[in-house]
Order: C-alpha cells, then sequence, then structure tokens
C-alpha cells in the first residue's frame, strides 16, 4: 500500500477531530492534544464532539474550546455533556479572561452540562452539582470516561500510555513551584518522588491503584488527609525498595492540596507502558530544566544519544550486543544509559517474540531478561549527586540498571573513589564508553589539581614541561580510553576545537596514536544552544582502541596505517535554535506529512483497552542527526574494516 502525502500551510495545523487545517499557535496545539486524549483515552466517540461550538451566555455568543454531547443526539446548546477549555501554557486559572470562570460560565449557561476540564498553566476538572437549588461548579478529580457517571477507582489494565507526558510533568512541576513555595530544583524533587511512587505502584499493586485519588479526596481537608497517608506510606515502600537512591529521612514535603492535584494529574497514565521515546524525552527535559549545573553540563539530545547507540552497537556482531559492558563516565541524567537501555528491550523482545510466538508472551519474558542485562553490563558516573539520583530514576522507569549508577569524580586517581565504585567500575573493563563530558570554559572550569594532572598522558604529550591546567573534556577522552578492554569503542561529544583549533594538535596527534578514528559526526549549532546550554560547535567522535602491539608497529614504522572514516555533516536537529519543533517542508513552505502507521489505544464504552493500527497522516521532524546512523550501519556493513 503506497503512503499518502499531504502539505500543510506554514501556519496551519491539521485538527485530530475534523481533519480540517487550523492556526498554528500554542493554545491550539493545547486543544489538539486535548482532543486526541477526550478519544483515545476517555473514549468519546469523535463524532459527539465539536471545537470552537457556539454558545449563548447571557445575550453574548461565546465559543467553547471543545464541546462534547449525548451521543446520538442533534448538537445543540442544550445537549452538551462536557465542555473543556484549553489554553495556552502560561495562562492561570485565576485569569480573568481566560481562566476557569470562563469554563464555569459556559457550564452554567448550558442546561445539561454536567463535567467541565480546564488546561493551561494547570489541568482543573469541575462537576456541575445542585446546592440550595442553584448550579454550581465544584471540583473533581477527573472527568469519567465515556460511559460512566463518576471517575472510577483505576486499576492497572484501565492505565494508559502517555502521548503528551512532557506537558504532564511540566504542569506537575509548575504547580508545585507556583503552590508549594518551593525553588525549582526542590520542586523537581517533589515531583521526583511522586513518580517513583508512580513507577512503583504500577509494579506492584494488583486490583485498585494506590497512586489514585477519588473526588472526596481532591476536594476534601479529610480526604486529602487519606490520601496523603496512603502515598506516604506507598513513598515508605519505595525508599526500602530503593536505599541507594533515597536516604532513611527522605519524605514526601508537600502540602496535601499540591498533592492531591499531582495525584490526579498522573493518576491516568501508565509510566511503564508510556513508549521509551516518549518517556525519556519528557523526563530529560523536565531536569534539563531544573538541574542544570554550572559545570559546562549540557544534556544530551535523545536523537543523539540514539545515532551514538546504535552507530557504536553496529560496529560489533549482533550476537554479542547483550554481552557488551557499557560505561558513561559523565551520565548526567542517564540519556545514553537509557537509550542503551531501549536497544537491548528492542533486540530482547524480538527474540522473544521469535521464540514464542506471541506478542503477550513476549511482553510477560523481556522486562526479566532486560533487568538481568541491565544491572550486569550498564554504568553510570557522574560527580553531581542530584544527577546521579535522575539517572537512578531514569533508568528504573525503563528497565534498570540503577543500582550501577555512583557519585563520584571520574577524573580522580581510582584509588580514590569509594569502594563500591572500584569494584563495579574498573579500568580496563568496558567494551563500550559513551559521554558527552562537561566542557571547561573560563575561569574554574579546568583541571588544575597536579595529583589528577599526573594521570594523563595527555598533559606531557608533545609539551617540554607538563602542562598546568587542562579543561576537563580533554582529559575525558583518555580517561574513557583507560576504561576500554582492547578493542572497545568510544562514542564522545566534544567541541570542535579539539578537532581544529592549531593550538590543540597534540590532542590529535595522541588520538591518532591510541585510537583509530571509526566516524565523526559534525553536529548543527541549535544542539545544545536551543535550550540554554552552550551555543559552541561540537561533534560525535567515534574511536576504536589500537592494541599496544599495534601501537608499537606503527611506532617502529613511523607511519600510521591508512583506513576510511565515515564523516557526516549534520545540519538540521529537529528544532531551531530557540527550541522550537522544526519540519520537514516544501520550498514554498508548506509543511509534508506523510501517512504512517500508528498503533492506537483506544477505551470502548464498558472500560475495555483497544490497541488498534490507525493510518494517519503525521508531520516528518526535519531532523538529520536521525538518519546518520542507518548510513553508518550501511557504511560499516560494506566497509572492509569489518
Amino acid at each position: 500500500m503506497s503512503s499518502e502525502i499531504a502539505f500543510i500551510p506554514a501556519g496551519k495545523i491539521r485538527c485530530y477531530i475534523t481533519g480540517k487545517l487550523r492556526n498554528d499557535t500554542p493554545e491550539e496545539n493545547v486543544r489538539q492534544r486535548v482532543a486526541r486524549s477526550l478519544v483515545e483515552e476517555y473514549g468519546y466517540p469523535r463524532e459527539d464532539i465539536e471545537l470552537e461550538f457556539r454558545i449563548s451566555v447571557g445575550r453574548a455568543r461565546k465559543r467553547a474550546d471543545i464541546a462534547i454531547f449525548t451521543p446520538n443526539e442533534t448538537h445543540s446548546q442544550e445537549t452538551i455533556k462536557i465542555i473543556a477549555e484549553t489554553k495556552a501554557q502560561e495562562v492561570k486559572p485565576t485569569d480573568r479572561d481566560n481562566g476557569v470562570d470562563q469554563l464555569k460560565s459556559y457550564l452554567a449557561a448550558s442546561p445539561n452540562g454536567k463535567w467541565g476540564l480546564w488546561v493551561g498553566s494547570e489541568l482543573q476538572a469541575y462537576e456541575m452539582t445542585l446546592e440550595e437549588g442553584e448550579r454550581r461548579a465544584v471540583d473533581i478529580a477527573d472527568i469519567p470516561p465515556y460511559g460512566k457517571t463518576q471517575p472510577p477507582r483505576i486499576t492497572f489494565d484501565q492505565l494508559f500510555p502517555a502521548e503528551g507526558l512532557r506537558d504532564v510533568f511540566r504542569r506537575c512541576h509548575n504547580y508545585i513551584y507556583a503552590n508549594q513555595g518551593l525553588p525549582k530544583d526542590q520542586a523537581f524533587h517533589e515531583l521526583l518522588k511522586l513518580i517513583f511512587c508512580k513507577v512503583y505502584d504500577e509494579q506492584n499493586t494488583e486490583g485498585e491503584m494506590r497512586f489514585d485519588v477519588t473526588t472526596e479526596e481532591r476536594r476534601s481537608e479529610v480526604g486529602q488527609r487519606r490520601l496523603h497517608k496512603r502515598i506516604t506510606d506507598l513513598f515508605g515502600e519505595v525508599e526500602r525498595r530503593y536505599p541507594y537512591i533515597f536516604g532513611e529521612h527522605d519524605r514526601i514535603k508537600l502540602d496535601n492540596r499540591v498533592l492531591a492535584y499531582i495525584v490526579s494529574e498522573l493518576r491516568r497514565y501508565s509510566l511503564l507502558q508510556t513508549a521509551a521515546d516518549i518517556k525519556g524525552e519528557a523526563y530529560q527535559e523536565i531536569v534539563r530544566e531544573n538541574l542544570r549545573g554550572a559545570r559546562g553540563e549540557f544534556f544530551t539530545p535523545p536523537n543523539i544519544c540514539r545515532m551514538a547507540v546504535e552507530m557504536v552497537f553496529s560496529s560489533y556482531p549482533k550476537d554479542r550486543w547483550l554481552g557488551l559492558r557499557v560505561l558513561d563516565p559523565a551520565c548526567g541524567t542517564g540519556g545514553f544509559l537509557r537509550t542503551t537501555v531501549n536497544h537491548w528491550r528492542n533486540l530482547i523482545s524480538d527474540q522473544e517474540k521469535l521464540k514464542w510466538k506471541s506478542e503477550a508472551e513476549a511482553q510477560k519474558w523481556t522486562p526479566g531478561r532486560l533487568k538481568e542485562c541491565c544491572d550486569l553490563n550498564l554504568f553510570g558516573i557522574d560527580i553531581n549527586p542530584d544527577l546521579v539520583r535522575a539517572a537512578q530514576m531514569n533508568l528504573v522507569m525503563h528497565g534498570n540498571g540503577s543500582t550501577n549508577v555512583f557519585q563520584a569524580n571520574s577524573l580522580l586517581p581510582p584509588g580514590e573513589w569509594r569502594d563500591d565504585v572500584k569494584a563495579k567500575i574498573p579500568l580496563g573493563a568496558f567494551d563500550i564508553v559513551l559521554t558527552n563530558p562537561p566542557f571547561g570554559a573560563g575561569p574554574g572550569l579546568v583541571v588544575d589539581d597536579p595529583h589528577i594532572l599526573d594521570q594523563f598522558e595527555l598533559t606531557r604529550f608533545g609539551a617540554n614541561a607538563p602542562r598546568g591546567a587542562m579543561p576537563p573534556e580533554q582529559l575525558f577522552i583518555e580517561r574513557c580510553l583507560q576504561f576500554f578492554k582492547p578493542g572497545g569503542r568510544l562514542a564522545i561529544v566534544l567541541p570542535d576545537s579539539i578537532l581544529s583549533n592549531p593550538g590543540l594538535v597534540f590532542i590529535r596527534r595522541w588520538i591518532l596514536k591510541r585510537c583509530e578514528i571509526i566516524s565523526s559526526i559534525d553536529l548543527p549549532v541549535e544542539t545544545f544552544l536551543a535550550f540554554g546550554g552552550t551555543g559552541t560547535q561540537t561533534s560525535v567522535l567515534v574511536l576504536r582502541k589500537k592494541p599496544e602491539e599495534k601501537i608499537r608497529l606503527e611506532e617502529a614504522a613511523r607511519q600510521l596505517e591508512n583506513y576510511e572514516v565515515f564523516m557526516a555533516l549534520c545540519q538540521t536537529m529537529g528544532y531551531d535554535r530557540r527550541g522550537n519543533d522544526l519540519w520537514i517542508r516544501t520550498p514554498e513552505g508548506e509543511i509534508i506529512e506523510q501517512e504512517m502507521t500508528i498503533p492506537t489505544i483506544r477505551r470502548t464504552p464498558d472500560g475495555v483497552k483497544v490497541v488498534e493500527q490507525k493510518r494517519e497522516l503525521r508531520r516528518v521532524r526535519d531532523d538529520d542527526v536521525s538518519l546518520v546512523a542507518g548510513l553508518f550501519q550501511k557504511w560499516w556493513q560494506d566497509s572492509a574494516r569489518r
């Protein structure tokens, strides 16, 4: 079957409900996400939904963003059942013109309007009740799914993978920040605890989920106290399960009202079932916004992590992949580690499908094998304890290996590391090292401790006297090679100055002496600039460590072996310098949409989840980086260097 292609004029977006084109604005994007959620997660039929439906409020005629009508009834103000108002993410519920009062006025004017949903900087749900003969909107935990009259207590089989998880995490974090009075980084840590509780509950609870909130628990003090005790008890189990992440004095510090809101936002989603890319990118973004440090830490975009992991693994025979030991010695939030977990999961899942000839059996056996593989072969180090905890949580959500992430300074002499770090991460023990080391720039971001510098040949190589200070990324190159087994591979993000600056020729000569260059990938300037990072031009260098015997032979011959190097120049990252999505367009500026088969989960009226393969027109991200690994794999297969 050939794929359909469509073109969207610049400044337009396709409506999920009608398929027609609408203006591409921040508010419209929120509305489209909510409309998709109402159909695919709540189960409401598209034919019962209209956008911008006109209703009379007093003498005025207003447009409700989304109106849901009683099934099999003519669409009119009298048959409206649910109204959703959607706003740009910065709009607050208290906004005079666009806040929740607007939604409440629409509900009051609709005689059979029963529920309301307001989505902007927060998500608020309401039910119209009759009090003393007057209809009033009162807070509830959530609107009910299709066919129900109240939001039911949720069981695991009713949870849904999250499509818009990035927006959910952002709303949760901003709500804590605005209503709890905590600094942004502390607000993030409180959200992190609740994410842990959510994941743990999905893994261990049978029957009704404990990470859930009823309408009474959302709006009454007594109910909120009951919820607080249930979540506190759940967090106690989390602490006992992950003592290497949480200390015995850790506790949930959120007010009852704030806690009830966060639980109501996360309750209906399954973090375990959410697609790894969606989950990882959502988590990485919220971490990046809150834990950006002053040590030159720039978190690696997911497409670069995927490119590096796929390239390095494809340079090994596939039957060795599950036994390769992988390390990131500057792991940050765990982007490279998480991507490695996903790479292993895909391989294990494919093996289990072939073995059992059953998707269900494959899903049953894959998690255990994945956890065993990660616990044996996946390791990380970072100097920042906050990032270590964030990386551990990242791995817990994705399959594990979290017990092998340690807080340590990778550049210290290994003898100064803690005993557990020395035992788990010895030099010379790894097949693959993947890393984006901190970039030194300016005073204070260089290493000048003679005790550290003395470990590295680079401090003396090509110099008349030892160098008294070096940026950390230069020393990380040598440290990474020290972690390798003979023939090990390295994929490292480096500033282009190392590859081109005349004053750093000694580093290039040292690399050529010690390594074979497999690949050099030039990255777009937007790579780190778009999210408040550096505008430094960077590249990904993929290296293979030479055996000592080969180094001695080349030194004796005074000549390096000639070989081919895979090189690529990436011009687009999938987003622009401000972090806005970048889509493939025609020369006239029209966005190109391509028909794709998308697995979609929807809920039937009786609450059963159904997975359907739907063909939809989707925009294609303008992302050169995502193309590189496939081109490299073909080159590697054809290359004599295999």
